[in-house]
């Protein structure tokens, strides 16, 4: 069965072209041009001087560039040392299988039910630190299936969840944050925070920090709300991941636990255990036996 993403109470089939990791790119120049597919650029290092529509910018580590279908755009690589992106490039098509007409902005803001201004729409947007590693780890993602020959629904799943996390990003830029006022935003705040960083070593403090309480009252408001520590809800949100990574790729188990912050692979191999009840050898056999 296709997948299909829901938006605005619309089913769109996500169409994947091509995902990619350019690296080292230096004074490298692309002309204006334009195509009918969603272009995602995210930058990881170095500069250079993109323009999309009428707009042109000086490019960062930390911006991320959302090109429309039929979007003019031209990108000069590299002006002052080399530059590494990663890039997205896909479809969204209607129940009829043609491309679908539509603005991610309108999206979000339909989703949302938030304003997203022109500023946001026309300039790049910078990504605010505390979600770069997600938005990384979403098109990394993507990239991890290039390593098995997956269904072609794993793609549209992956592109899926990275447009996600690109929708959380522009609502926090749209919407300046604030100090979370209640204790259900508190936690989801930190929830947040923790799956943000899943992929590194995290302490409580950080997590406390994040959302500008102490570490104890963090642990109690989890506790109350979520029926779980905070480090058990990092613990439990890094096995998902496992999982994910078991079923769509071919990563070894060792390097799986790497991934997610796990030094000994016996020990993660517990914690996987424990939560599936089963190794992670086995789930991977009997998800591809009924994948």
């Amino acid at each position: 069965m296709e997948f299909r993403l829901m938006w605005g109470g619309r089913p769109y089939a996500i169409d994947h072209i091509t995902t990619n990791l350019m690296a080292g790119r230096l004074d490298a120049h692309v002309g204006r041009h334009v195509h009918p597919v969603f272009h995602v650029m995210y930058v990881l290092e170095g500069n250079g001087v993109f323009t999309v529509g009428d707009t042109s910018s000086a490019v960062g580590p930390g911006m991320l560039y959302i090109i429309h279908p039929n979007e003019p755009h031209q990108f000069h690589f590299g002006t002052d040392g080399p530059l590494t992106n990663l890039e997205c490039t896909f479809l969204l098509r209607d129940t009829h299988g043609e491309p679908a007409a539509v603005n991610l902005f309108d999206m979000m803001e339909e989703s949302r039910s938030i304003r997203i201004g022109g500023a946001v729409r026309t300039a790049p947007l910078s990504v605010p630190h505390r979600f770069r590693p997600m938005l990384a780890e979403g098109y990394r993602r993507i990239l991890d299936l290039y390593d098995v020959p997956p269904l072609k629904s794993h793609f549209a799943v992956t592109v899926a969840e990275l447009l996600a996390k690109i929708e959380t990003i522009v609502a926090a830029v749209a919407q300046p944050e604030r100090v979370p006022n209640t204790a259900e935003e508190t936690v989801e705040r930190a929830k947040m925070f923790l799956q943000s960083n899943r992929h590194r070593p995290v302490t409580l403090r950080e997590a406390a920090q994040s959302v500008h309480v102490t570490p104890n009252y963090l642990c109690r408001l989890f506790k109350e709300h979520a029926g779980e520590t905070p480090m058990g809800y990092l613990q439990s949100a890094r096995l998902r991941e496992a999982a994910h990574l078991l079923a769509f790729t071919d990563l070894p188990v060792y390097t799986i636990a790497e991934k997610l912050g796990y030094e000994e692979p016996s020990y993660f191999a517990r914690l996987f255990r424990r939560m599936y009840g089963e190794s992670p050898q086995s789930y991977r056999k009997r998800s591809l036996l009924h994948g």
